[in-house]
């Protein structure tokens, strides 16, 4: 009994050494092999048995050392054709000086012909060509598409949609092993799959355009020819398609093709290389995405997300009296108005003219009426974090890499007095994206419904077959259908009777609001959100223009511009 203990016990022990070292360097794999051995020997050790002649215990003898070779060398199969499968399959050697590369992977990789991506009507945006050595060459038809198409390099990897749909476009998502097997044997190049967008080219350049022509004449020596720091973002309120997608500064994809065809490949390396540093080095950061990685405070905007929740709660109604004062001290802090004399423009005070009129003095009064519970409840059913909580990726927007919008770093500063004041009129420690302020202003448009935002609609394999559809889908429900059509009415009279009248259409009701964020240095930054039309919301808008000034003045005009695009108006 206790040799047949001892047996199982070596036998289990030589397996969990076995299972460790499956993950181990290659020398500790080697040393384990050893202590493997020996315990499966142990394990396989036959017993002598009295009648047994010397010739017959010699063939057991070696039957078990077979067997136990045997176990040892299937181990190291799977080690190598499992667990190191990837690494070796890029690796031929290790000599003294490093690993030597297998290049048929990157040779296989040059000539697959990556698929098209189109926008939502056609518009080709990404190709691949094939050169007169066979080699396959990405090209980019537009250069003001690098935030969004991204760009594909086999030395500095993928960005943007090349790299997050990267199996799909390289042909490797989906496929059956047998078939991946033939093409493999027989050479063939692979063949990807196409990128349908929701983005729609027309009201891209339409926002590039808008967002260009308003800041050149409104900053005119600071914002020259329209091209400062800033983002819009335009969203179908209904199901959440973003159809455009602007920020400045951006890159230009095209530079960063490899040519195959170069008579020098090195020197064509070094040539993508120096514009590669030349765009990290930037202080001007074009590689970051104002639109959906730009964090900025929202400042008079984020009056909309405070309004909905204590209008959600029942503590107050669009006839609630809250006073503007001037001045509005909290625990020794005093919250003033960005306008003097504010309530002049008001005949009672109330939550409507608040918000119609932007009111920070009334704003951080509602702050402290909700409360630090009620607030950071409200900001988690909106979609908000804390800063410490944050993943390095939200998961809101699944096309493309996005900052994580926050309602502060932490939830302790909330139990401030002073920090529930200020972030209830967009400052404290609030940070959000412009795609985020457009989906905010989708929610109200969309009777309190927060729709996941996309930007691929569709995937289709070369011979046709749709290997992916997006859906409409739901997020979250943060308000009511009653809260959400008040604050309709609310955003309405901010834009036909308060500061948001530059963002005016004739004979169409446009719903926003405008915020003039501090920073914290320099010039506040001008933000405008908007749905329209707001009495049966299609598109949903977001500005912000960095250090821009006056939301009114600058970002509402540029909001106007994009909505009667997406109306077709003045075509």
């Amino acid at each position: 009994m206790l040799r047949v203990i001892f047996r199982l016990l070596a036998l289990i022990a030589s397996l969990t050494l076995a299972w460790i070292g499956l993950s181990a360097e290659d020398d500790a794999w080697r040393l384990l092999l050893i202590v493997v051995l020996a315990l499966l020997i142990a394990a396989f050790w036959p017993r002598r048995r009295e009648e047994e002649t010397p010739l017959g215990h010699n063939v057991r003898l070696f039957g078990a050392f077979l067997l136990a070779a045997g176990m040892l060398m299937g181990l190291h199969l799977l080690r190598l054709q499992v667990w190191q499968a990837e690494a070796i399959r890029t690796q031929v050697a290790n000599l003294p000086d490093g690993p030597v590369e297998n290049m048929r992977p990157y040779i296989a990789e040059r000539r697959t012909q990556r698929g098209r991506i189109y926008d939502r009507n056609g518009t080709l945006l990404a190709d691949t060509a094939i050169t007169a050595s066979g080699w396959a060459q990405r090209t980019y038809p537009r250069a003001d598409l690098g935030h969004i198409v991204g760009f594909y390099n086999p030395l500095y990897g993928n960005s943007g949609l090349e790299a997050t749909y990267d199996d799909y476009l390289a042909g490797r998502a989906g496929e059956e092993p047998m078939a991946v097997f033939i093409e493999d044997l027989l050479h063939r190049a692979r063949v990807g799959d196409d990128l349908t967008l929701t983005l729609d080219v027309g009201l891209q350049e339409a926002a590039q355009a808008a967002y260009e022509e308003v800041t050149a004449e409104a900053l005119e020596e600071n914002c020259p020819e329209g091209q400062c720091p800033g983002a819009v973002v335009l969203l179908d309120v209904r199901t959440g398609a973003i159809l455009a997608l602007y920020a400045y500064p951006r890159f230009d994809p095209r530079p960063m093709v490899f040519d195959p065809e170069a008579e020098d490949w090195n020197a064509e390396q070094d040539r993508i290389t120096l514009y590669w540093q030349s765009l990290i080095s930037d202080t001007a950061a074009p590689l970051v995405d104002r639109a959906t990685n730009g964090l900025y405070p929202p400042g008079s905007t984020f009056k909309t997300f405070t309004a909905a929740a204590i209008i959600e709660t029942g503590l107050a109604t669009p006839d609630t009296i809250i006073t503007c004062p001037e001045h509005y001290t909290v625990t020794g802090h005093v919250v003033v108005n960005a306008v003097s004399n504010l309530a002049s423009n008001m005949e009672k005070e109330n939550l409507l003219e608040d918000y119609q009129w932007s009111c920070n003095t009334a704003f951080a009064q509602m702050g402290l009426m909700l409360g630090a519970d009620r607030f950071s409840e409200y900001a988690k059913r909106f979609g908000l974090t804390y800063r410490n909580l944050a993943m390095s990726r939200w998961t809101d927007l699944l096309d493309l890499p996005s900052a994580v919008p926050t309602v502060a770093n932490d939830r302790a500063f909330l139990d401030r007095q002073t920090a529930v004041a200020d972030s209830a009129y967009g400052q404290g420690q609030v940070s959000v994206t412009p795609l985020y302020m457009a989906m905010l202003a989708a929610t109200i448009a969309n009777d309190g419904m927060m729709m996941r935002p996309h930007l691929v609609e569709q995937v289709v394999s070369p011979d046709g077959q749709v290997r992916y559809q997006a859906e409409p889908t739901l997020l979250r429900v943060p308000i009511g259908r009653k809260t959400a059509q008040t604050m309709n009415l609310l955003m309405v009279v901010a834009v036909e009777d308060g500061y948001g009248w530059r963002a005016k259409i004739d004979g169409v009701k446009v719903a926003g609001k405008t915020g003039t964020a501090e920073p914290g240095t320099g010039d506040p930054h001008a933000w405008f959100i908007a749905f329209a039309p707001a009495d049966n919301p299609r598109y949903a808008v977001a500005v912000v223009v960095e250090h821009g000034g006056h939301g009114s003045r600058v970002a509402a005009p540029i909001a106007k511009l994009v909505l009667e695009a997406a109306l077709g108006i003045g075509e």
